[in-house]
């Protein structure tokens, strides 16, 4: 039988917490799923973990560490289902999201996207990332500069034939998910729920620390050229919030962005008008 969704898991040296992870998606309310476990190059006891757990629904890939790109992208060209889930090694799903994401899709058939809510636990704390607002989405970056959305591992299920025509960027090794956000979200309908999905187990999660090579970052890409305003304005908010974590290399590639008064006031104005809004 066709699986209705394929969950895509990156996998490297996450020995402490990727039985949870595995589990929260083999003990989904809704069990015609295929989980695609893609190994790269892991130095632990990750991969001796994963195969101890037997479930037929499981496919386990091995591959030399190529980065998390990569791995997405075997898992993606290794999935059946019309819908993709990707899921970071480190995170769970709730118990009943994959029921959730297909009811929802269901319920709006135009959707390429379903997106819903986070819980994020640090320690003992834990607080939520959802918004109130649900329902379509309309100018998908204005929503992503207001902080209304940013569809993600985890949270958001995919169509499988739009991830499958644009894969990650394989140079990338940092922030590959907004590089392939820009590329889509021109062209895709968003569908936002308020349930929760997913929760993020920051003990256990990587540091997204900056590359050595900047080139293997996307925020080592940037352009404002020929970019309608809301995506004009994501992209500078990426610029302004890594300045300081390639503080050399920045100035050197983004000289003039720094006297970018006009975008630094519209961004400030637009900010203060949506906290009053």
């Amino acid at each position: 039988m066709k699986p209705d969704v394929s969950i895509i898991i990156p996998l490297y040296n996450k020995e402490r917490i990727i039985k949870r992870s595995i589990m929260s998606v083999l003990t989904q309310s809704h069990k015609n799923i295929e989980l695609i476990i893609v190994d790269d190059g892991s130095t632990d006891n990750s991969t001796e973990i994963v195969n101890s757990i037997k479930d037929s629904r499981i496919s386990i890939i091995e591959q030399k560490n190529s980065g998390p790109s990569s791995a997405r992208n075997t898992g993606i060209k290794h999935s059946k289902a019309d819908w993709i889930v990707f899921l970071d090694a480190d995170d769970e799903l709730a118990s009943s999201s994959i029921d959730l994401f297909l009811e929802n899709q269901r319920l709006h058939p135009e959707a390429d996207v379903i997106d819903g809510g986070t819980i994020i636990r640090n320690g003992e704390n834990s607080y939520v990332v959802t918004h109130s607002r649900k329902g379509y989405m309309h100018n998908n970056f204005k929503c992503w500069f207001k902080g209304e959305l940013m569809p993600g591992a985890g949270h958001s299920m995919f169509r499988s034939l739009i991830i499958k025509e644009n894969l990650y960027d394989e140079a990338l090794r940092r922030y590959e998910d907004a590089e392939l956000l820009f590329r889509l979200l021109h062209n895709i309908k968003i569908y936002k729920m308020a349930e929760i999905v997913l929760y993020v187990n920051t003990d256990y999660s990587s540091a997204s620390l900056k590359r050595e090579i900047i080139d293997e970052d996307f925020i080592g890409h940037l352009s404002l050229k020929g970019n309608m305003f809301w995506k004009k304005m994501c992209m500078f908010n990426l610029f302004l919030e890594n300045r300081d974590v390639y503080r050399d290399d920045m100035k050197i590639l983004y000289h003039k962005w720094y006297y970018r008064y006009d975008l630094l006031f519209l961004r400030k104005v637009l900010k203060l008008l949506h906290a009053y809004l």
